[in-house]
């Protein structure tokens, strides 16, 4: 492809500051970093977005570009100098400047390095909370969901909760204002979705992978990619010309969704404007040169800027991959084999953890029932000690009053030998003797039996004793293995554990994982049926049906490019002229 360019360049400053300062300080934004640095005076903007890219380390340098942060959409030149593009400060203040994409694939998965899906991430979500693209209330509450999943990982029910999120800005003002639904309202159905993406196969669901999936979909937007520039045709009819990867589109003025009709770049041989009218030259020899007009020359810049850029990627799409490409791809591959292997150790690393943690578990368990075994073995004979010093003290006290009335006895026996003595001597005094002799018979008859009976008590409570006795030391015997047990029971589950542990952690620098992929198609068509489900469920709550002047779910962008491309080039472009 010729790229032809008629006209002159006018700067956007009248006013430079002196050749002598042979350095300027340079402020460039990103979304996710602000880097300065000095650059020389006469450096190009190639010099300066080469060392952005080199800083940043991104390699796909191709769909980025650097803008001017005071002069709208205005791309640097990589072949101009920088003080010849911008307007420099008397004050020696920083040129600002804005690195952002500037073109886009046809298919975000043909983004390599995992820096470019994260800054393409970033200004998408920019562009879809700020409206510049647009997309419906169940797609926009999906991306939030993917959103949250990138920068704060799975969702935790007890550490996530609703309202927590007061600064993040979820979904677009303006649809909120459209449905009967409070923040909160929101939040719950963001993070319902939030919930089912951490959930579900087992997939490792880092900031990589809810990026990409939020790409996708973002992707299937009908604003998706597209720069949008005001133009008018030979009639002087208002209409907007998109610019994107798949070609040219052009779009009535109350519509910047579905386009009327569309040119591919491979439709495209020549582009070049003078002033203010542009031409596009078809492929086709037969159809007439495609002309439009702007309102001015700085326009015709940026739209030949960015159909260069365009058609140039169409044409590497087109080629084999270079050599750059493929050493990307091929360490990109690594990279996540790499990365991969680390997840693979690191989940070894948690669910050996999750496995110690539950051994330590169990043999705390184990021993707190050892330990409350030993405790009822101890309080049984504590209890068994007691008795048997009680029953001791009772045997010790049988055995007094059965000496008390043994001496009793003896003493009454030794009373009827005297009597029986004296009656012997004392006739006279027989029968009084006789009757003192029957008493002191029924009272020595008395306490023998009671001797008797102190007797057999002392010996049961002996026997009871000798058993309580024997019931301590059975109570000790077990007190002793219980302790013996538990501790050759630890000692075993220590030694067991410590063992694989070692197993684990050998076995764990050997192996090698790869990570298991779901199909795309499969994938698409689950986020479609979400996609739907959700929308059901928020119809219901929207305050204005007709509040959006297009209707947006009529049919995909891909279908709408398939009609509007149909047909022959020059056809087109009488329909264009006659708008």
């Amino acid at each position: 492809m010729a790229h032809s360019f008629s006209g002159s360049l006018v700067p956007c400053s009248n006013m430079w500051p002196s050749r002598a300062k042979k350095m300027i300080t340079v402020h460039i934004q990103t979304l996710e970093v602000d880097m300065k640095f000095s650059v020389p005076y006469r450096a190009t903007g190639k010099e300066v977005f080469d060392k952005v890219t080199t800083t940043m380390g991104l390699r796909e340098t191709w769909y980025f570009g650097l803008q001017c942060a005071k002069a709208g959409q205005m791309w640097m030149i990589d072949e101009k100098r920088i003080v010849d593009q911008v307007y420099i400060d008397d004050g020696n203040k920083p040129v600002q400047l804005n690195l952002l994409v500037k073109f886009y694939p046809l298919d975000v998965n043909d983004l390599i390095q995992d820096i470019t899906k994260h800054l393409f991430f970033l200004q998408v979500k920019d562009q879809i909370r700020s409206r510049i693209i647009f997309a419906p209330a169940e797609v926009c509450v999906m991306l939030a969901s993917y959103a949250l999943q990138a920068k704060y990982g799975d969702y935790d029910a007890q550490k996530h909760k609703i309202g927590q999120l007061g600064n993040e800005q979820l979904i677009p003002e303006q649809v909120m204002n459209q449905y009967l639904m409070t923040k909160e309202g929101w939040e719950e159905n963001v993070f319902e979705w939030w919930a089912e993406h951490s959930s579900g196969a087992n997939i490792e669901r880092d900031r990589e992978w809810a990026e990409l999936q939020y790409l996708m979909i973002a992707q299937d937007l009908k604003m998706f990619g597209v720069n949008y520039f005001l133009i008018q045709n030979k009639k002087g009819t208002d209409l907007w010309l998109g610019v994107d990867a798949q070609g040219l589109n052009i779009y009535e003025m109350e519509n910047q969704q579905k386009p009327k009709i569309a040119f591919p770049w491979s439709e495209v041989k020549n582009i070049s404007f003078q002033d203010k009218k542009f031409i596009i030259k078809p492929v086709n020899e037969k159809s007439e040169e495609f002309k439009f007009f702007t309102k001015n020359i700085r326009t015709n810049r940026m739209i030949l800027q960015l159909c260069v850029g365009n058609h140039e990627l169409y044409a590497r799409r087109h080629k084999g991959d270079t050599v750059v490409v493929q050493a990307l791809k091929q360490q990109a591959k690594e990279d996540k084999k790499r990365k991969q292997m680390e997840r693979d150790k690191l989940e070894k690393e948690r669910r050996a953890k999750e496995d110690a943690l539950r051994q330590r578990e169990e043999l705390e368990l184990r021993l707190r029932k050892f330990e409350a075994q030993a405790r009822k073995a101890n309080d049984k004979l504590q209890r068994s000690e007691e008795v048997a010093e009680i029953l001791e003290e009772k045997v010790q006290l049988a055995e007094e009053e059965a000496n008390l009335l043994a001496k009793r006895a003896t003493e009454a026996q030794q009373e009827i030998q005297r009597i029986s003595q004296e009656n012997a001597k004392n006739n006279e005094e027989n029968l009084l003797l006789k009757q003192r002799l029957k008493e002191l018979e029924e009272i020595s008859q008395m306490a023998a039996s009671k001797a008797e009976i102190g007797a057999s008590q002392a010996y049961r409570l002996k026997q009871e004793l000798e058993s309580a006795r024997e019931r301590e030391k059975v109570a000790k015997c077990k007190l002793m293995e219980i302790t013996q047990q538990s501790v050759l029971h630890d000692q075993a589950d220590i030694i067991s554990y410590i063992d694989r542990e070692e197993s684990l952690n050998n076995n764990g620098d050997n192996e090698e994982g790869e990570c298991a992929r779901l199909d795309d198609s499969v994938q698409s068509e689950e986020i479609k049926s979400h996609l739907n489900s959700l929308k059901s469920k928020m119809d219901a709550l929207k305050v204005d049906r007709k509040c959006d002047s297009v209707e947006y779910l009529d049919e995909d962008k891909y279908q709408t490019l398939r009609r509007i491309t149909a047909g022959e080039t020059r056809s087109r472009i009488a329909f264009f002229h006659s708008l």
